[in-house]
């Protein structure tokens, strides 16, 4: 099969995430795959260039898989604030345009809107290619002027009534578009998932945390991903020291990076923290298996909001695919899927989450307990290929509909 991907994120730089893992996966099953991205980074890697207008080929691409081979095209654009958006929507537009009238896809696989997700339906129309839109987001919530919500909302309606089908990667997801009059018929969940053979069980490497300044005897409590503002972080943070004082040689480490980065060293310093909380920064994917075994408990510490409500965070498979135990706070889009400690969750409140990271360094057992069951869950119904070939099934049922 040949499949187009069309987003509007930066698939050579973004945090490794499902826009890559699944296309990635796609073609080590043997399907020829094309993205067609958007380098939302511009702003920190101009390189001099405001202005490009011609689309960037990269071939063999793979940023999850070394044996993966995808091909990235991007469109220019100008890199100037407001109109970078509206060049890119133009350029994407034309590209995919170009693309599909040359090379005949079998489906287009959208994940962006307000960028590139009309034009790209457009296109697709008029060359009677099937699109299948995967919602892993409430759109008009990403949106950061508020004045803009009411035509993203406009876009969510008109785009999710014409594709073909929408594939949303949680059950409230799927509740959201149906409130757009969607036929059910049309709307089928697919979570995302882990590669349970990448990341499995194993013995902590005492050596890999030297650089960070943690010790072989120090209890790490780990945070992996993009660092937003909603993160909860900042509470953890400013309540470590009642873990302190049940467990001195706890510390926080926090691999990734984000918009709230830099808040959160301050409010580090500010508490005195610095020796116990540790930022690893970005970290190659294939290292962070080895970053989740070498931990002792995994935390996704979120705030409940109307970008967080509906999410599944890949995360938390990466944490339970490796026999981790999980504190995390409840999320309504991850509890169908993940419900609790039979899954090898410990979900408490933000305000009492320190605490329950010491009650689970207090007792052994139960952190294997719960790692136990985190293993046996992902392997029995979250493994990355058993989704990526359940999606090439529907697509082609939607294609053929």
């Amino acid at each position: 099969m040949k499949i187009l991907v069309v987003h509007e994120v930066n698939y050579l730089k973004k945090i490794i995430y499902e826009f890559q893992i699944l296309p990635e996966i796609l073609s080590m099953l043997g399907h020829e795959v094309t993205v067609i991205d958007y380098d939302d980074s511009w702003k920190t890697s101009l390189n001099g260039r405001r202005w490009h207008l011609k689309t960037d080929v990269h071939e063999q691409v793979h940023r999850a898989y070394s044996s993966a081979s995808v091909t990235v095209r991007r469109p220019g654009m100008i890199r100037f604030p407001i109109v970078s958006r509206i060049s890119a929507a133009i350029a994407s537009g034309l590209e995919v345009y170009r693309f599909l009238q040359i090379r005949s896809p079998d489906v287009l696989l959208l994940y962006g809107l307000p960028t590139v997700g009309v034009q790209s339906l457009l296109a697709a129309r008029n060359f009677h290619v099937p699109v299948v839109f995967r919602s892993i987001d409430v759109l008009h919530q990403l949106v950061p002027m508020r004045a803009l919500v009411p035509l993203t909302r406009v876009l969510e309606r008109y785009l999710y009534n014409r594709v073909n089908a929408v594939i949303p990667v949680t059950l409230h997801l799927k509740n959201y578009i149906l409130s757009y009059g969607v036929p059910e018929s049309r709307v089928r969940v697919l979570p995302s998932g882990v590669d349970t053979e990448m990341f499995s069980p194993g013995p902590p490497d005492t050596r890999l945390f030297q650089e960070w300044g943690i010790d072989p005897e120090d209890e790490i409590i780990l945070f992996m991903g993009t660092i937003y503002k909603f993160s909860g972080l900042d509470r953890i943070i400013r309540d470590f020291p009642r873990l302190l004082s049940r467990h001195g040689r706890a510390k926080l480490l926090i691999v990734g990076s984000g918009e709230d980065e830099e808040r959160l060293k301050a409010i580090t310093f500010e508490t005195g923290m610095s020796r116990n909380v540790v930022f690893g920064g970005l970290q190659p994917y294939s290292t962070l298996p080895e970053i989740i075994r070498s931990s002792d408990v995994c935390i996704n510490p979120f705030e409940l909001n109307g970008i967080t409500r509906d999410i599944l965070p890949t995360k938390l498979f990466q944490y339970l695919a490796c026999g981790k135990p999980v504190v995390a706070t409840k999320l309504p889009g991850t509890l169908p899927f993940l419900a609790g400690e039979e899954h090898g969750m410990f979900y408490c409140s933000l305000e009492n989450f320190v605490d329950r990271i010491g009650d689970l360094l207090d007792t052994p057992a139960q952190r294997e307990h719960l790692g136990r069951k985190g293993e046996e869950v992902t392997k029995a119904n979250y493994e990355w290929r058993r989704i990526a070939e359940t999606m090439v099934s529907w697509m082609t049922e939607f294609a053929q509909a």
